[in-house]
């Protein structure tokens, strides 16, 4: 796991509803694959795929990305057609192919 769970004390940027959470290899075949969220963002009303999450802060259901942006997610792991489909556009444009489901794992922990 290459994301730690950890205190988050900035205040969220972005807000994501309907999310899932998801592995790929983003750095590379020989590199520890990294989590990423993908959801319906609240603000702007359109889907979302965050950059490498980097700490979780299961108590405040908070996310911290390699860019710097702090995610909150709301409510439990969902599907938004719109969300799916910047997620499929994302993998495209970075030449993912293999992805692994950690939603189970993430809400595991923010419950």
């Amino acid at each position: 796991m290459p994301w730690s769970t950890e205190p988050i004390l900035e205040p969220p940027t972005r807000t994501l509803d309907a999310w899932m959470a998801v592995e790929v290899p983003f750095d590379g075949p020989d590199k520890p694959w990294t989590l990423h969220l993908v959801g319906w963002r609240v603000e702007g009303g359109r889907g979302q795929v965050s950059s490498p999450v980097e700490a979780l802060d299961p108590c405040r259901r908070l996310a911290r990305t390699r860019s710097g942006r702090i995610y909150e997610l709301r409510h439990g792991p969902g599907l938004n057609g719109d969300a799916f489909a910047t997620w499929c556009t994302w993998k495209g444009r970075h030449g993912i192919e293999a992805e692994r489901d950690a939603c189970d794992q993430v809400a595991a922990l923010l419950s």
